[in-house]
């Protein structure tokens, strides 16, 4: 019996004798009794299965559970009944109020749904248990919290089971045959003191004779993924190369971070990474490890020791651990927590170091913002490789759609309704292409590229005086670039949403420039690249005598990249009115940061206001030019590189 299993099984049995006890249809003396009694003990079987399943599941959303109202939708699959599922939940919550647990209608009648989702819904915390595949009521889908999905039959619990009803030990492999079957088979599988790999070789001797199953699909990591695409491949190899012995595991790469926006796909490629070099997955969370048990920092310890312990006995395998970034940073503690997360990440870094004594086990982080984890987790020897994950751009979505959409893969206009889909994440296409689906499935028909084309939301059309306030924004970028040789110019663009759709941002317009890459950077350089982020707006001011919100409104916006760099100057730069240095002193995700110190905000102030009056004078006195530049602009909607190069010429008389 593996470490984990054995530190485990002495709680899972406790627990299910608990059950066996509680349960008017199950007592201890009726599971050594009779044709009846192999029911019940099947019964206490697939009850065991579904509350270890609902623990992990549980631990995993914990964080969303906590909130003041939550509202979560379970998945279960087809092989599995709901009611067994809803027994098993309504075992572990006991008599408690919260959260209620409902069983959801598999089908929608004619007269409606069968189910008051008022009345529940006034529940401050709501479980609903769906079969997977099966249509949801409208309100759950409005409400819901968090979806996830059930996976019971996991091999740890399948391997506990068999040694729990003496059924001897069963191979990690073996417990992945018996996973695959219908609940209904489990008192076929585990009756007691029978030997259940004798199960196993029967029903890998029957899958031999039988059509395979249709396996699972995952993404495919070879492409889509840009530098994540290039690092998978190689590990791919090295994996290979080390499996048949060419290649020491010295010479494996050993951890990997993946940070970007939610929902673009990080925890999606890791599995269909650890598919695809044929690696058992564990996956973890600082969530997860803290709901474990009492949640103190023992029970914590103990959970992530587990998770790598299991990674190491499955090896080769993928230990990804989601939402590394909640780990934090030890130079940023409060001090009342400082401690309990100190020790934490201590604790995290001596496991990722015995990962090295360990062949096998390749360690994935996922987060949203790499800036807030412990520089010592990601230094070379442990998650060494970064690779950031945008929010998909017009191509990539395109292969997502294909991906989830594949009888319209080879459909001209996908790349078309890709391109109108901007700024959504995988997840976002992934939940449109289900919602697609279901459509076409209660029609009883295929998916059609217009059911994609019906879900698109209508672009506003701008009007001539729109699209000149637009041309004047980006000319006023486009010359502040040009006169500050700040960088190249190599497109400027407006979108009208008629002709014209901009395939990467939510904007209306669009400078594209390559910036300098200099050595160093220097306090002038510095402030020109605030003035070119500035400059848009200033262009306003100077031609309309406003200004519009086309400068602000998000963190990637002109004045949010402006304030940022002038932060810098002054906090990391030591190009403020002081000297002082502080690096990573201002949480950029945190606005507070900076107005709480107001020695800071008005030093970053000034710098800004400096620079937008800069770029305001510049353009004062180039006001017939950036009039000329926007009507032109205005009128052929796209100015490429060759285009400027004579506009250039032309304005300022200088030959090409």
């Amino acid at each position: 019996m593996d470490i984990a299993l054995r530190n485990n099984l002495d709680k899972y049995i406790s627990r299910l004798q608990e059950v066996a006890r509680g349960s008017r249809s199950i007592s201890l003396m009726a599971l050594r009794k009779g044709s009846e009694n192999r029911t019940a003990a099947s019964k206490s079987a697939t009850l065991f299965l579904a509350y270890c399943a609902l623990t992990s599941l549980l631990r995993r959303i914990i964080t969303s559970l906590a909130e003041p109202s939550c509202v979560a939708i379970i998945d279960v699959p087809e092989t599995w009944q709901l009611e067994d599922v809803v027994e098993a939940a309504k075992f572990i919550f006991k008599d408690q109020k919260q959260p209620r647990v409902v069983q959801h209608p598999r089908v929608k009648h004619r007269r409606g749904w069968e189910i008051d989702t008022a009345e529940l819904l006034e529940s401050k915390m709501l479980i609903v248990f769906v079969q997977e595949g099966s249509p949801v009521h409208e309100d759950f889908e409005l409400a819901v919290t968090v979806r996830d999905r059930l996976s019971p039959c996991e091999p740890r619990h399948i391997r506990a089971i068999s040694q729990l009803r003496g059924c001897g030990e069963i191979s990690y492999d073996g417990a992945k045959v018996i996973a695959q079957q219908p609940s209904t088979r489990m008192e076929a599988i585990f009756r007691f003191g029978q030997p259940a790999q004798r199960a196993v070789s029967r029903l890998s001797q029957g899958n031999s004779r039988q059509p395979q199953k249709e396996k699972i699909r995952h993404v495919d990591i070879s492409k889509g993924f840009g530098a994540a695409s290039l690092w998978a491949m190689d590990l791919k190899k090295d994996i290979q190369e080390w499996r048949e012995g060419r290649l020491a595991w010295a010479e494996v790469d050993k951890g990997c971070l993946l940070y970007g926006p939610t929902g673009t796909g990080k925890t999606r490629f890791a599995v269909a990474l650890a598919d695809a070099c044929e690696m058992a997955l564990e996956v973890g969370s600082i969530a997860q490890w803290q709901a474990f048990k009492d949640g103190d920092l023992g029970d914590m310890l103990q959970a992530m020791q587990q998770s790598f312990t299991a990674a190491k006995e499955n090896a080769p395998s993928i230990l990804f651990i989601d939402e590394f970034d909640s780990i934090g940073d030890r130079k940023k503690f409060p001090a009342r927590h400082a401690t309990y997360s100190t020790t934490v990440v201590n604790a995290l870094l001596e496991a990722l170091d015995g990962v090295e004594g360990h062949e096998g086990v390749v360690v994935v982080g996922a987060c949203n913002d790499p800036e807030k984890v412990d520089s010592a987790l990601v230094r070379n020897g442990r998650l060494e490789t970064h690779i950031h994950f945008p929010m998909p751009d017009a191509a990539s979505r395109n292969q997502i759609l294909a991906f989830h959409l594949p009888s319209l893969a080879d459909d001209p206009a996908l790349k078309e309704i890709a391109g109108r889909l901007v700024e959504k994440s995988g997840a976002d296409l992934e939940r449109l292409s289900r919602d697609v689906r279901r459509v076409a499935r209660r029609e009883g028909r295929v998916v059609s590229i217009d059911d994609l084309r019906k879900r698109l939301d209508p672009l506003p059309v701008l009007t001539d005086e729109q699209i000149l306030q637009v041309a004047i924004h980006e000319a006023g970028h486009a010359i502040a670039a040009e006169m500050l040789k700040v960088g190249k110019v190599t497109k400027v663009q407006v979108f009208d949403n008629v002709i014209h759709f901009s395939d990467d941002l939510e904007a209306h317009g669009l400078t594209s420039i390559e910036l300098s890459q200099p050595a160093f950077e220097t306090r002038w350089g510095l402030k020109k690249l605030i003035t070119y982020h500035m400059a848009g707006s200033a262009a306003e001011e100077v031609f309309f005598k406003d200004n519009s919100t086309m400068a602000a409104g998000s963190s990637t916006s002109d004045f949010a990249r402006a304030t940022k760099i002038a932060i810098r100057m002054v906090t990391e730069f030591g190009l403020g009115t002081s000297r002082y240095h502080l690096p990573d002193s201002i949480d950029f995700n945190s606005p507070l940061d900076l107005w709480q110190d107001h020695r800071l905000a008005d030093e970053v102030n000034t710098i800004l206001h400096e620079q937008y009056g800069r770029a305001v004078d510049m353009l004062s006195g180039l006001d017939t030019w950036l009039k000329q530049f926007a009507m032109i602009l205005a009128e052929r909607k796209v100015l490429e590189h060759r285009d400027l190069r004579d506009l250039w010429a032309q304005l300022r008389g200088y030959p090409t």
